[in-house]
């Protein structure tokens, strides 16, 4: 148990904490190293709620192999996994890559509409976006995105050496598009997302609302009409109503907002009732 905190601690959160610092640093200058009071506290608050993902770890595992007994069970075609057992790591981790962006690029859709929404919204809730908030993940979205990415890579049949890749790309790929500071890979960024190209993922301006949805490829935005980098971004970040950094409103958003909801459908049916009477 200490062992898997200890190299998890390490690859998932210190290295990519260096890595993006670092490139912070050289686009900012060591005027990056300058937290603000509100950057220090939203690092405090994503890390409290990175914690929370630890505990799905195990949860992977055990779908993934719930997985593919239930595919060999049900008859389910499936790739297996021998078939990966003479292809190169490299192809094994670029077309991981490709297929699991893709995915996410339609999950990230989903969880923008309605009924979805106050889910990922804690997501949305960082007013002073920085590396950290990639952590900004509330535990059910986690689950949401768990289950569907082991889904999509048991069915693939990778192999773990595959996967483990793939997770730690995606995680030094996540801090890098949440990274303060404006880069810009000039016409490159209508291939891969950028931090100015998921800036205005973040921003309130109603008019970026529904864009930008690719985690690491931008070409998905371009191909499905999402994509919109109409220059650096210099509107607020968030949205109205925000818990910004309170750690336990965050956790419990979700259900406040069924609970606003709810009340708010009640106190209508019953206006709707007394009208009609």
């Amino acid at each position: 148990m200490f062992q898997y905190v200890l190299v998890t601690s390490i690859l998932f959160y210190l290295l990519p904490f260096c890595f993006s610092t670092a490139i912070a640093v050289w686009k900012k200058g060591f005027a990056a190293l300058k937290w603000s009071r509100g950057v220090k506290t939203s690092g405090f608050t994503n890390l409290a709620m990175s914690v929370t993902h630890m505990m799905i770890a195990p949860v992977v595992y055990i779908l993934n192999e719930g997985f593919r007994s239930g595919y060999e069970a049900l008859g389910i075609p499936h790739i297996p996994v021998e078939f990966w057992s003479f292809a190169p790591l490299a192809l094994i981790v670029i077309l991981a890559v490709i297929t699991h962006d893709f995915c996410d690029y339609w999950l990230h859709r989903l969880l923008h509409q309605r009924g979805f929404w106050s889910i990922h919204a804690v997501h949305h809730s960082d007013p002073d976006m920085n590396h950290t908030t990639s952590m900004r993940i509330h535990v059910i979205e986690s689950l949401m995105m768990t289950a569907t990415y082991t889904l999509l890579l048991s069915w693939l049949g990778l192999p773990g050496v595959g996967s483990a890749a793939l997770a730690l790309l995606y995680s030094y790929y996540n801090r890098f598009v949440h990274i303060d500071a404006d880069i810009h890979l000039g016409p490159l960024v209508k291939i891969f997302a950028t931090p100015r190209f998921h800036q205005w993922h973040h921003a309130v301006d109603p008019a970026a609302h529904n864009t930008n949805y690719g985690n690491m490829f931008s070409f998905w935005d371009v191909l499905f009409g999402t994509y919109r980098v109409p220059g650096p971004c210099n509107v607020p970040l968030g949205f109205e109503g925000s818990p910004n950094h309170n750690f336990f409103k965050l956790m419990i958003w979700p259900g406040l907002e069924l609970y606003n909801w709810t009340r708010q459908a009640v106190r209508s049916h019953k206006s709707v009732t007394s009208v009609d009477i």
